[in-house]
């Protein structure tokens, strides 16, 4: 069973909000792609991935472990400092730029940017873009 339940998800994402959504994202400056993923890693919506499958796969168990981590974690050390927090983003780095991974309702958002984008400045423009569309 899934540590989040419905309430705390927020809405459903639709594959019609996923694609309007995924088109606002992408007009973004620095954004190089956009994925729109159910929390189960079905893909809702792509472009500019090679692999929509896998991304979705992957954004699926990255944002689902860092939620479950505020509910499943220890209550000492680390995990009592995470205890009833809220995901609100995760960067990723690696040889081809950063990423940003968003929850979004009943969704997951990965977008992968531009190389020497910050994600700093480009995360907040997309949470609230994706916050107009939920």
């Amino acid at each position: 069973m899934d540590a989040i339940n419905d309430r705390q998800r927020g809405p459903e994402v639709s594959k019609e909000i996923a694609r309007r959504l995924g088109f606002a994202l992408a007009k973004i400056e620095g954004v190089r792609g956009v994925l729109v993923s159910s929390r189960d890693g079905a893909v809702l919506d792509a472009n500019g991935h090679i692999d929509p499958a896998r991304d979705a796969a992957l954004t699926s168990f990255l944002g689902s472990r860092a939620e479950a981590l505020s509910i499943d974690s220890d209550l000492r050390g680390m995990g009592r400092m995470l205890a009833g927090s809220k995901l609100e983003s995760i960067t990723l780095s690696g040889p081809s730029g950063d990423s940003i991974l968003l929850p979004a309702g009943s969704a997951y958002l990965f977008v992968p940017l531009m190389p020497g984008r910050p994600a700093a400045s480009i995360g907040p423009v997309a949470a609230s873009t994706a916050r107009r569309y939920l």
